[in-house]
């Protein structure tokens, strides 16, 4: 304290003097170079508003499988869904587990397991996003004599290069083994590709477990581990601009998010009004079926680090999805996209059906 500051105190009163001594001491140390500044306004944020959302039928622009968990999914034209399998044909019915992880998975009584456990784009999303697959699967007057073949390629050489596994046949222990050879190789720790099955031969034309990315099946399709997962694009849409700007050359791409239908034609977020209602498939035209498709809509799409990287577009580089939706719609969390079931009655699903891309999907309860 100067003397000229020290002056001034016999002419406070004594209920105020140590008032005014703690503001002088205070305005004393604080360095001039630093003067206090006004806190910074923060950017506006996305409002949810239910009330002004639309409900018309939400068409179908594309569908995919993931035959192996982790791995890129193919776009296909239409899909099988077989009676009683609660999922697309073959849907992440394999996985790569680390048989280092401690969990034990019993391909006769399968339960769900964390991500965590296997190699999969959660663990190793840039050393999946360099190989592009393809899986087919080949029948002939036996369906359950069908070879389920899987090709892998280095992405950046693409498919007309010699393929660096395949075509192995994961219908066989044989072709399991073989899956489970490279991919040891590949990431540096034992890995056991794994599938449900009943049989130590040839698998089954049954789907019966899904490797899912959450628990969601299990804790809203009572234990059934089978999902099928929805991502609306306009939703994608919003997220990109709000991430990158309207005009940026960047984008996100619907499929970093595994979906296996992408629907437009529906507002952004509207898709989580739909939680707790069916919808139905409205096929084309030409593929009219007797009973249509339905699906019941359980629980939004919690994300991770798994959708960091794009499998198809690598070289963009991995961003922090959670953190990013957290940032821009905190009103969502880390929430994009929702899980549906099929609806499996005696009326409805019982024998399975095809959904189509440009086909529909309208609300019928």
């Amino acid at each position: 304290m100067t003397d000229q500051q020290a002056n001034l105190l016999p002419n406070l009163t004594p209920t105020f003097t140590p008032l005014i001594l703690s503001l002088i001491f205070f305005l004393t140390i604080i360095p001039s170079s630093q003067p206090l500044s006004s806190p910074k306004p923060h950017p506006m944020k996305y409002t949810f508003q239910p009330d002004h959302k639309t409900y018309g039928d939400m068409r179908i622009t594309s569908l995919h499988r993931y035959a192996i968990k982790g791995l890129s999914g193919e776009s296909v034209p239409n899909m099988k869904l077989n009676g009683g399998d609660g999922t697309f044909e073959d849907d992440r019915r394999f996985a790569l587990l680390y048989d280092t992880s401690g969990e034990r998975f019993d391909g006769e009584d399968p339960r769900w397991l964390h991500k965590e456990n296997f190699l999969c784009a959660f663990t190793a999303p840039e050393l999946l996003a360099t190989l592009e697959t393809e899986y087919r699967v080949e029948t002939h007057d036996n369906n359950d004599d069908a070879r389920r073949l899987l090709t892998i390629w280095n992405r950046k050489l693409g498919r007309s290069s010699t393929p660096i596994l395949g075509p192995t046949d994961l219908a066989c222990p044989s072709g399991r083994e073989e899956t489970s050879q490279y991919f040891t190789e590949l990431c540096g720790r034992n890995v056991q590709c794994v599938v449900a099955s009943d049989s130590d031969t040839r698998l089954s034309n049954r789907h019966s477990h899904q490797f899912g990315n959450t628990s969601s099946g299990v804790k809203n399709n009572e234990g059934d581990t089978r999902t099928i997962h929805i991502i609306n694009e306009s939703t994608v849409q919003q997220f990109s601009e709000a991430i990158y700007g309207k005009d940026s050359n960047k984008h996100l791409s619907a499929t970093r998010f595994r979906p296996n239908i992408i629907i437009d034609n529906l507002e952004p977020w509207a898709e989580f009004d739909l939680i707790g209602k069916t919808i139905e498939v409205v096929p084309k035209i030409e593929n009219v079926q007797d009973t249509p498709l339905r699906f019941r809509i359980v629980s939004r799409t919690v994300r991770c680090a798994g959708v960091g990287v794009d499998p198809l577009h690598p070289e963009l580089g991995a961003i922090d999805i959670p953190n990013l939706l957290a940032k821009h719609f905190p009103q969502h969390g880390p929430y994009l996209g929702v899980y549906a079931v099929m609806e499996n009655d005696k009326t409805t699903n019982a024998c399975g059906g095809t959904i189509s891309v440009d086909a529909t999907f309208r609300i019928v309860e």
